[in-house]
């Protein structure tokens, strides 16, 4: 008698880390923002700490080529991309900037179309209000 129900608890235990339907799902950012203005900031000849500077240290740094920095960047909302770039930077032997490769969504990047994606407030009857 206790192997079924204890098979059954084990079975809902498992399940109820599963995603049902109508749960809410955040929007998740990876990679690094790279803005036009920060494209435009490049200059041939710039050190590659210059670059660090403008842009950023990319997330992934390939170890077998040193020559070259690969910025990505994507942005999933509720399991779809919205968006997905890449952005490579080039240097030369000596270590300086050469060019780029890769293009910008149209959409620029703003907070605040990041931050309109939230859920809104939920009252609760187990909250408190926080502006007395």
């Amino acid at each position: 008698m206790r192997i079924p129900i204890l098979t059954l608890l084990l079975g809902f235990a498992t399940l109820s880390g599963c995603v049902f339907p109508g749960v809410y799902k955040l929007n998740v950012q990876q990679g690094n923002i790279v803005t036009a203005d920060m494209l435009e900031q490049l200059k041939p000849g710039m050190n590659a700490r210059q670059v660090a500077y403008v842009m950023g240290n990319p997330v992934v740094r390939n170890p077998f080529e040193q020559q070259r920095w690969d910025y990505l960047y994507t942005l999933e909302q509720r399991d779809k991309v919205i968006k997905n770039y890449t952005i490579s930077v080039y240097f030369d032997a000596q270590g300086n900037y050469t060019h780029y490769t890769g293009t910008l969504p149209e959409q620029a990047f703003k907070e605040e179309d990041q931050l309109k994606t939230l859920p809104t407030e939920e009252k609760s009857v187990n909250t408190v209000p926080t502006d007395i």
